[in-house]
Parts: C-alpha cells; structure tokens; sequence
C-alpha cells in the first residue's frame, strides 16, 4: 500500500473549495480531510499553498518521433510535469506521423516506459496527413484516443464525412485543425467550423474543434451546441491573453488575434462555449523561428499565464480556471482526472499564488524555448506536481532528472 499525505494545503477545484489534507493511496484520492494521520504514509507539507487537480492537456506537439532537435517525448514530459500537467494528447504531425499502428504504439510505450506523464497519442485522420486518403483508422483505434490531421485541415468533403461516420462507429473523437488553405484565416476557420458541425449533426460523431480564433466561429459553436451537436471547443493560453496590438505578428497559427477578438474569446469561455483550454505546446529550435516557423513552447507557461492574466485580474476565477484546465479537457478524453474527489486519479499540482518570476529562457526543461513571454514577470510558480500519488516535479527537480524515487524528496510522517 503506497500513501502520501499532501498537508495543510488551500484546495481547488472546479467544483468549490476548502482547506486541510489530502491522502493519495495507490494512485487514488482516498481521503479528504483536516488533521488525520496515516500511518507508514509519506508526507509532503502543502505549507498553506495552493493544490488543484492536475492539468490535462488536449493539444501538445511532443515533436517525437521526427524531430528530436526541437522536443522528444523525454523532455516533453518533463515540461509537461514542470507545468503542472500530468495527461498531454499529442498530435499526430511527426515523422513518419502517425497514420499507423506502429508510431503509435512507439508513442506509448516509449513514454509509459519513462514513467512521468501520461501521454495519448493522436492518430492521423489521412495517410501522411495528406488529405487524400483515409488512414486506417480500424486499426488505429486500439491505440489512440482521438483521429486529427492537426497542422491541417482535412479540405475534402467526402474524406471528411467517410471519417466522422468511421469515427462515430469507433467511438473515438474526430480533432479539427479548422483552416481551408486559399482564403483569408478567419474565413477559412469559420467555413471549416460550420462544415464539420454540419457533419457532425449528420453522423453523430464527437467532434473537437482545435485552438479556436475567430469570433464567428465561436459563435458558430454556440448555436450548433445550443441544438444539440455533439461538439466541444479549445481555445488556447495565447489566444486568450496576448493581442496582436501588444505582440505584433509573433508566428502562431492561428495568428494571435487583435484586441476585440481577444476579448470576445474570454467571454465565449466565461459563457461556456469553449470546454478547455489546450496549449498547442509547439517547441522550435531558434533557427526554425528565425525562418519563421509558427508556434509557442507554452505548456510550461500556460498556468502562470492565465493565472496573471485573468484570474489575478479578476476576469475569472481559480475554481473556474481548474474547470477549463482540468476537469474539461479530462471529460473530454474520457479520464477519471480533473477533481479533487475520493476514487479520481491522485494527479495534482501545488502552486504558490503569490510567487512572481521575470520568465527568461532558463525557465524551462522543453527544448523549445520559442514564446513571446520572454522578459514577462508572471505569478502563480508551479512549487510541486503530483502523478498517481508519485511527486514528478517538486521545487525546481524532476524525477528521472534529478532524482529517482520520489522518496527522496519527501519525508516518512
């Protein structure tokens, strides 16, 4: 029996919160409370810090296999531990992508092996991510939660609806990368937001539309979601917080959006028309950058970010942060994560609220150090991260990194 005890801690969820102990016991939240003892437990003292569930992210590009000079599935990880996320969904466009069984079996069993996060792979929607022909999704589907040409729009239609209908009869979710190559952004983000709700009213599929930016696709969304289709909606850390007004034309795709658009897609996520924010993870090596390359290294600067941008500022709350960082995305993949509650996965992450640091590349584990964050003074350090009841990230260490047993960093009560 493995138990630690995570004492005198603020907690929050998306659902309220309250102050004392909280026992992780194989892997599960076991119990909640005030000033109980376990004996034989291990023993982190919270300090009077703030423990929230564990982030999970939809949308990362771990760059692995293809890429290594830009991320690998190592140090993806331990990015991803470092901001306090312990699920990540990574996309399917590496090298080969992954159209077939065998990358995604590398994916898993590669990052299962190194024991840090859990990590969902993907599966391409075309073979190649081409767009030409279907992937064989048949056999994919053991292995992956979700089918997406991320990176790209699937533009056929027919290739569209032969998906969602193979998807639909699969149970697993379709991701929309929503762009049409040929045509202004916003329009050809709004065209593929109302095609594929269409589709998706027509066959019933679950589908997720990815790194929203237009407010007519939000409003889009709205109406179909109003009617009953089955879809959800991300939107991004960058798209909520940065406006081109302020950051010019940093390479991202979407591009960063000016500052009325900005503001509506706050309050399309106060509103609840998006269910999660993801963090397109999308390290560089400084050479792709300077060519241009769009993409922010940002899952180790989500949480601080939007913690200074909206909850600090009182345009949210922490609890409904936990709810777009935590528990939607988790409902959305179907994981019993996201809550501090008896019986859900014992994934957490202790923050300290009024802990500011000037954000400089020093800061992160990822290879990517691409953000225009840099020089930006950010609250809300992420002090410890907890997977399963095991610490993987504590005060600056990492587990595989900096140490080997998590043991070692936390005393017996």
């Amino acid at each position: 029996m493995n138990v630690l005890l995570v004492r005198d801690v603020r907690v929050v969820d998306a659902l309220g919160e309250w102050r004392g102990d909280v026992a992780i016991q194989d892997g599960v939240f076991a119990a909640l409370g005030r000033g109980f003892s376990w004996p034989g437990a291990l023993v982190l003292e919270g300090e009077g810090r703030t423990l929230l569930p564990a982030f999970v992210d939809l949308h990362a590009h771990f760059r692995d296999p293809g890429f290594p000079e830009k991320e690998d599935l190592l140090t993806g990880s331990w990015a991803a531990a470092h901001g306090g996320f312990t699920a990540v969904s990574v996309m399917a466009n590496t090298l080969p992508p992954c159209d077939s069984p065998e990358v995604a079996r590398y994916v898993r069993e590669k990052a299962q092996a190194l024991g840090l996060v859990e990590v969902y792979p993907v599966g391409a929607v075309t073979q190649g991510l081409s767009g030409q022909k279907l992937a064989d999704l048949r056999a994919l589907a053991p292995l992956v939660w979700a089918f997406s040409d991320d990176g790209k729009g699937v533009e056929r239609t027919d290739l569209m609806l032969e998906a969602m209908r193979l998807a639909a009869a699969l149970g697993k979710r379709v991701l929309v990368h929503p762009e049409f190559s040929g045509v202004e952004r916003a329009l050809g983000e709004e065209l593929m937001v109302a095609r594929d709700l269409y589709l998706a009213r027509l066959t019933g599929a679950r589908l997720h539309l990815q790194h929203l930016s237009s407010p007519g696709s939000v409003e889009l969304v709205r109406k179909a979601k109003a009617e009953g289709v089955p879809a959800t909606a991300e939107v991004t850390p960058h798209h909520l917080c940065l406006a081109q007004e302020v950051y010019g034309d940093y390479p991202v795709n979407p591009p960063l959006p000016r500052e009325p658009a900005r503001r509506a897609l706050v309050e399309a996520l106060k509103t609840g028309v998006f269910d999660a924010v993801a963090t397109d993870h999308a390290p560089h090596t400084p050479e792709n950058k300077a060519q241009g390359a769009p993409g922010i290294s940002g899952i180790e600067t989500a949480f601080p970010l939007l913690y200074t941008r909206l909850v600090r500022e009182g345009v949210i709350t922490l609890a409904e942060l936990s709810r777009w960082l935590s528990l939607g995305p988790a409902t959305i993949m179907g994981l019993r994560k996201g809550l501090v509650r008896v019986g859900y996965d014992g994934d957490c992450v202790l923050v300290e609220e009024d802990e500011n640091f000037l954000l400089d590349e020093t800061f992160f584990f990822s290879k990517g150090k691409n953000t225009p964050l840099l020089g930006m003074r950010l609250f809300g350090r992420i002090w410890a991260t907890i997977h399963r009841g095991e610490v993987i990230y504590l005060e600056g260490l990492l587990r595989g990194r900096d140490y080997d047993d998590h043991r070692q960093v936390v005393r017996k009560g």
